[in-house]
């Protein structure tokens, strides 16, 4: 009997280790944000990526650990890749969560990730600033080589481009831009400019809407779209537009000089010519405050000086003559109210 239990409990124990030789071994432990944070802390970018792809699949605070996420694989230099991430999160979010997933989004796009790159890019802006638009595009294209996916560097070109008259290429460029991320209003503005004179006219008026409606204080969004309108036939609407818009921003004298010149062409009797003449007027008495630094003549923060103020004074003066050529009078005869 002493025999037959032991035998039993050798068994037993024979049993109960095969069991455990056959065992599957114990899953390792769920990845935290705590090692991520280490990672990041630590530069290691591409490690820490990885760890918070783990968390963010298991977390429901989506948004933040988006962006953390994006600004790893940001610096491990896979910023189309950290866009899209970010844009994922937007498109589940809602309201200022949203909105500042929107704006991470455009921050990062355009974020410089060498000195180097960066130096490149402030000598082409000043060649900008001067209007030496080739100058510009060459110190823009080099900074491109260093960072091939920074969007407000191929916006650059494709601003200088448009502004060269290369209208095919800037396009090109801006399509790009805009497929890296569509939330950027001023990327798409410039686009709709390309298309317009392109010839395709609609599919501009789609990209100048959507600027329109969110750059709220441009300036020059509105008369690229009035513009493409008024091209297309629809003036009547192009002048609707443009009168709005000085509804809201009195002080947009570009637009007042666009619409006065938009009305001298549709003028047919006197009364008409007269009314141009008066907003010609008004534009130069509100030249002083245009040319103030209140009120400035830039498009948001990837704005182009498109017309000095002294080459807005030559443009009223210019219109003002064609009033008094058509109406033949002298330039002191006084308007009528």
């Amino acid at each position: 009997m002493p025999r037959l239990l032991f035998a039993a409990c050798v068994a037993l124990v024979t049993i109960q280790f095969v069991s455990l030789a056959h065992a599957e071994p114990p899953p390792p432990p769920e990845p935290t944000y705590s090692e991520a944070q280490h990672l990041m802390k630590d530069k290691k970018w591409s490690e820490a990526a990885i760890v918070l792809k783990q968390v963010l699949s298991h977390s429901t605070d989506s948004s933040f650990l988006a962006m953390e996420l994006a600004k790893a694989l940001l610096y491990s230099g896979r910023r189309e890749e950290a866009l899209s991430v970010l844009k994922q999160a937007a498109s589940r979010a809602k309201g200022r969560e949203r909105a500042s997933l929107i704006q991470r989004s455009k921050v990062m796009s355009r974020l410089f990730l060498t000195n180097s790159t960066f130096q490149g890019y402030q000598e082409g802006l000043n060649f900008l600033a001067a209007k030496k638009y080739k100058a510009a595009r060459e110190r823009f294209e080099k900074s491109l080589e260093l960072e091939p996916d920074n969007i407000e560097i191929i916006t650059r070109i494709g601003q200088c481009l448009l502004l060269e008259g290369d209208y095919d290429s800037s396009a090109e460029r801006l399509r790009l831009a805009k497929k890296l991320d569509a939330d950027q209003a001023e990327v798409r503005m410039w686009l709709g400019r390309a298309l317009h004179h392109r010839g395709e006219k609609q599919a501009a008026i789609d990209e100048l809407k959507v600027a329109n409606e969110e750059l709220k204080n441009s300036e020059v969004a509105p008369i690229w779209l009035a513009d493409t309108y008024y091209s297309l036939g629809k003036k009547d609407l192009a002048i609707q537009m443009l009168e709005k818009d000085l509804e809201e921003h009195p002080f947009h004298v570009h637009g007042l000089v666009v619409l006065a010149e938009f009305k001298l062409n549709a003028a047919k009797d006197t009364q008409a010519l007269w009314n141009v003449r008066k907003d010609l007027q008004v534009a130069q008495s509100r030249m002083p405050q245009y040319e103030s630094v209140e009120l400035p003549r830039f498009e948001s923060d990837l704005g182009v000086e498109l017309r000095s103020p002294e080459e807005m004074t030559g443009e009223i003066k210019k219109l003002l003559q064609r009033v008094e050529d058509r109406l033949d009078v002298q330039p002191s005869t006084p308007a009528k109210e």
